[in-house]
This record gives C-alpha cells, sequence and structure tokens, in this order.
C-alpha cells in the first residue's frame, strides 16, 4: 500500500535530493549554495514533500516588503514564490498544488495580500499551472533568465 504524500520543513540533510530535483527540473538549475544560503533566512519558507519517505517535490517562498500603488506609496507585505519543482514522474498528482497552497497559507496568515513569481516564457505548462491556481501574467521581464524572457504572474490573497 502507498503511503500518502507528506509535507514538511526542508532540514540540511535534504540538500542532496533537492538538488537532484532542480538539475532534473530546470535548464539552469541554482547552485546548492542558494538553497543553503536561503534555509533559516528571515521570511523564507522551505517546504518539502515526500513519498514513502523520498523527497518528491519542493517549494521556495519569502515575504518581503515593499511599495507598490499608484496613488499611495503604502508599504505592504508581498509573498515571492522563489521556486517550485516537483520529480518529473510526479508532476500531475497534485503535489504541486497542494505544496503552492501550503505556501500560500503561510504567506496569508503573515498578512500577505499578493503573491508573485517568475516563470520562463516558454515554459507554457507551468503557466498554465500556475493560472489554474489563479495567477495572472502581468508583465513581461526581458532577459530575466539570461537567455529568455521572464513572465511575471501574481495572484491576489484578499
Amino acid at each position: 500500500m502507498r503511503e500518502e504524500v507528506v509535507f514538511r520543513a526542508f532540514s540540511p540533510e535534504d540538500l542532496e535530493a533537492i538538488y537532484d530535483i532542480e538539475r532534473r527540473s530546470f535548464p539552469d538549475p541554482w547552485p546548492k549554495r542558494l538553497f543553503k544560503s536561503l534555509h533559516g533566512s528571515k521570511g523564507v519558507y522551505f517546504l518539502v514533500a515526500t513519498l514513502d519517505g523520498k523527497i518528491v517535490g519542493y517549494i521556495l517562498g519569502r515575504v518581503e516588503r515593499g511599495l507598490r500603488g499608484r496613488l499611495f506609496s503604502i508599504p505592504r507585505k508581498f509573498g515571492h514564490i522563489l521556486n517550485i519543482a516537483v520529480l518529473p514522474e510526479f508532476r500531475r498528482s497534485g503535489i504541486g498544488t497542494r505544496l503552492m497552497g501550503i505556501l500560500e497559507g503561510f504567506f496569508g496568515r503573515e498578512g500577505v495580500e499578493l503573491v508573485w513569481l517568475e516563470v520562463r516564457a516558454s515554459n507554457l505548462g507551468a503557466q498554465r499551472f500556475y493560472r489554474e491556481l489563479g495567477y495572472r501574467a502581468k508583465e513581461r521581464a526581458p532577459f530575466y533568465y539570461g537567455d529568455e524572457d521572464g513572465i511575471i504572474m501574481e495572484k491576489d490573497l484578499r
């Protein structure tokens, strides 16, 4: 019988598994040191999804403060989804959706009203995934990834 997916906080012992998922998911993977530096940083949520004790996905998000508005520069809290990945063989199983939902829940408890993320312009599958979760494309970021434009997407949590 297959176990249920368990979601928990990242621990340093998870780094090799996270890095394996990262390498299998992105053409330009983040270096290990970036994951290490984000772990334990103020306002950062770093979660993993495990199945039968194996890490099958992760998500990284950060609460950020900034000024946003047309008429007034009101300091607000924003949620920034830094990275999310699920092993290819476990995609389309609901793990990514649950990771996003858990992170958005944490953001909401922190008073975040708006969440944003960047996605490669060519990654139409990811863009569709985010749209299905209520994200809207807001702007194009030329050469955001160096070799390719990024699409900035947002979701209002209010």
